[in-house]
């Protein structure tokens, strides 16, 4: 709309303009963006000198299309002769009125408003692709592809008959029979119920992260009723690894590169390494999607990728330009009208409406529950504790709200409560110059020890050996050291449920039977730890000071990586559901812990290991600053590894499996509308638009 280049047809890349590749297909009867990205690989690149992988007998020696600055825009809309709307006349987008050359050489339908600012020749990114949608479409074309769903699937019987004449895929070409191989993109029944069933039973998320997509899932058969952001979160988090033990490998690669680079592309920070480094690689991802689906899968939305990171270097975060403050504010407005015959009066009398509803409630009285004091969805309380004396330790002053049915329980066992106190100990600044006097004690003592041993004994030593150091009497040492030295007291107070930092979270077993799960811990450190939240404790120190802390016992997954944690190259880490932490170290604060999900791998059978891929969530509301780091498994762009390369021939079906299968007949939802049968004010592919106003 603001560009004035029709976004339909082979020509609707509103970068490469006139210059594109793509071409129409024959019985598809639609443009396809095959093999349009080797141009943008290095020129040396071998998949430039390919003949079998791509576009039969070609070989690409084109450079990618420049980007046209301002002035050299302005002047082709002058040259092709597009006017503003307003000299045009409304009823202006039919054939003959368009510009000379359209729909052959350019796209200009318009002279866009505002090439009348002085400053519009100048701004080096004059529009956005939309990420969101992009996402979305890229996303729905591939589930419903390897899915088969009728109408919707790229993978047509005249998909099939475009074959021959522009790949070398035999193997994948109708028979004289008749009969349709089964391609090695394509899920087989087992697989297929194997990933609706993991959708529906395993597939859970904490609070606030995601809608429920259990929902999502029709007759086990397909997807239906999925938000912009629904796929948003299976695009980026999900499909990395959920289709490892469901396709082959390089189907599985191929289509998880594509998750990842989307995932890296909405980081919260990026680099200009890593922008580089992206731009880089999504040619390369582009062109493993090419040498495995057909023709009429790429349409341009599987284009667009390639230009999104050239638009991040200019327009900075995606966060920041996508659709979805804009889709869902569309929302709000339109729960305002109310008289659908006078929709603008209706918007704006509600906007005035809550304009002054607003501002009366601030002289209500402060006891009265109004819009604007309601209590937040993760309210953690939002006040600091104070004790009576300056100085105790920053651990016994946290942001946090316990929440629930609260009972007054005694510690279990007295190793906990030793275990307890020694933890919350160590984690005291205040402590750092006592540990290093006793480490330092017993390396003297016991020449060469271990470290792992030196561990050991501080565990069992170090609170009895620190009560030998100070005396109780010596006034030398504040009244809260003192009482921290004495240690809890064993009767402890207990809930379900606590609210800090923009998490909630829940104890396992009040949480393991509901549809979302809370109860994910991850600790940061030299090795990270991952475990399962079994209890929320709040401890208190006997004395006159009465500090308390809230502390988490967990059951932790054991953190040696290779048995126990692996990192794959999608940046996806999984833990080991079998294998457990061997020491007795179950204590954490709460300050220090970070909420993740686990879910397990979807699988057509049971291998003996059950990995649990990790996602680690983003508190809720919570602003970083400059010395801390984001919680998000990939909220700072990762270092992205360079895909693979691999220049020997795919073979497309599989060959211990040579069966075939009924082709859905093309309908009219699967194919895409002459450009001029709509307004060019709708995005191409962008029919569920306003999903995207849901709430997360």
């Amino acid at each position: 709309m603001l560009s004035g280049w029709t976004t339909h047809g082979r020509l609707s890349c509103p970068y490469c303009l006139g210059r594109t590749d793509a071409f129409q297909l024959k019985y598809e009867r639609k443009t396809s963006w095959f093999d349009c990205h080797r141009r943008f690989l290095p020129i040396r690149d071998a998949y430039r000198r390919n003949k079998t992988l791509f576009r039969r007998n070609t070989i690409v020696r084109a450079l990618p299309p420049v980007y046209l600055t301002g002035e050299q825009l302005e002047a082709q809309i002058d040259h092709y002769g597009a006017q503003e709307t307003v000299k045009r006349g409304g009823n202006w987008h039919t054939p003959r009125n368009m510009p000379d050359g359209y729909g052959e050489h350019h796209h200009w339908h318009k002279k866009s408003i505002f090439w009348e600012l002085p400053y519009w020749k100048d701004h080096l990114l004059r529009h956005n692709l939309d990420v969101m949608h992009i996402e979305k479409n890229f996303f729905d074309n591939i589930m419903h592809t390897i899915l088969n769903v009728a109408g919707r699937t790229k993978d047509s019987k005249n998909s099939r008959l475009d074959l021959p004449a522009i790949c070398k895929r035999s193997e994948l070409h109708i028979t004289d029979d008749g009969e349709i191989p089964f391609p090695i993109f394509r899920m087989e029944s087992n697989a297929n119920a194997a990933l609706f069933r993991w959708v529906k039973e395993d597939v859970k998320f904490p609070d606030g992260y995601v809608s429920n997509l259990s929902k999502c899932v029709e007759e086990a058969q397909k997807f239906k009723g999925m938000k912009t952001h629904d796929c948003h979160v299976f695009m980026q988090r999900l499909l990395p690894f959920a289709l490892t033990e469901l396709l082959p490998e390089k189907v599985n690669e191929a289509l998880a590169s594509i998750g990842a680079f989307f995932r890296d592309l909405c980081t919260r920070t990026v680099t200009e390494e890593g922008i580089q480094q992206l731009q880089a690689n999504i040619p390369i991802l582009l062109c493993n999607l090419e040498k495995i689906f057909p023709p009429s899968f790429f349409d341009v939305m599987e284009h667009l990728p390639v230009h999104l990171p050239h638009e991040a270097s200019l327009g900075g975060l995606v966060q920041f330009r996508w659709m979805y403050p804009f889709e869902r504010f569309m929302k709000t407005l339109k729960g305002k009208a109310k008289n659908l015959a006078r929709v603008e009066g209706s918007i704006v009398a509600g906007s005035l409406t809550e304009e002054t509803s607003h501002f009366s409630s601030y002289y209500f009285a402060p006891k009265v529950r109004t819009k604007k004091r309601g209590t937040r969805r993760y309210d953690d309380g939002g006040v600091i504790p104070t004790y009576a004396v300056e100085g105790v330790p920053k651990n016994f002053a946290q942001i946090g709200r316990l929440a629930g049915k609260l009972r007054e329980v005694w510690l279990s066992s007295p190793e906990d409560l030793h275990c307890a106190h020694t933890y919350i100990l160590l984690q005291c600044e205040e402590m750092r110059t006592f540990e290093s006097l006793f480490e330092t004690q017993v390396r003297e003592a016991i020449e060469g020890i271990a470290d792992d041993d030196l561990n050991k004994r501080k565990d069992q030593h170090f609170v009895p050996w620190l009560k030998t150091q100070v005396n109780y009497d010596d006034m030398y040492y504040p009244t809260w050291f003192h009482e921290l030295l004495q240690g809890p007291v064993s009767k402890i107070t207990t809930a379900p449920m606590y609210f800090t930092r923009g998490y909630v979270f829940h104890a396992y077993e009040y949480g393991k039977h509901r549809t979302t799960v809370n109860y994910g811990v991850r600790v940061k450190g030299e090795s990270d730890f991952y475990g399962i939240l079994q209890e929320i404790i709040e401890v208190e120190f006997v004395g006159l000071v009465k500090m308390k802390c809230v502390i988490f016992k967990c059951d932790w997954f054991d953190p040696k990586e290779g048995p126990g944690i692996r990192y794959s190259k999608f940046g996806v880490v999984d833990v080991n559901a079998g294998r457990r932490y061997n020491k007795f170290e179950p204590f954490i604060l709460a300050s220090q812990a970070d909420q993740v999900s686990f879910i397990p791998y979807p699988r057509v059978t049971n291998t003996g290991i059950t990995w649990l891929s990790t996602i680690t969530m983003v508190p809720r509301g919570r602003i970083y600053v400059r010395d801390e780091q984001p919680g998000m498994q990939q909220d700072i762009c990762p270092e992205i590894l360079t895909p693979d390369q691999t220049m020997d021939d795919i073979l497309l079906i599989d060959p211990e499996n040579r069966v075939f299968e009924d082709l859905p007949e093309d309908t009219d939802e699967g194919t895409e509308n002459d450009e001029f049968d709509e307004s060019d004010d709708v995005e191409d592919g962008s029919e569920d638009s306003d999903e995207a106003s849901e709430e997360e």
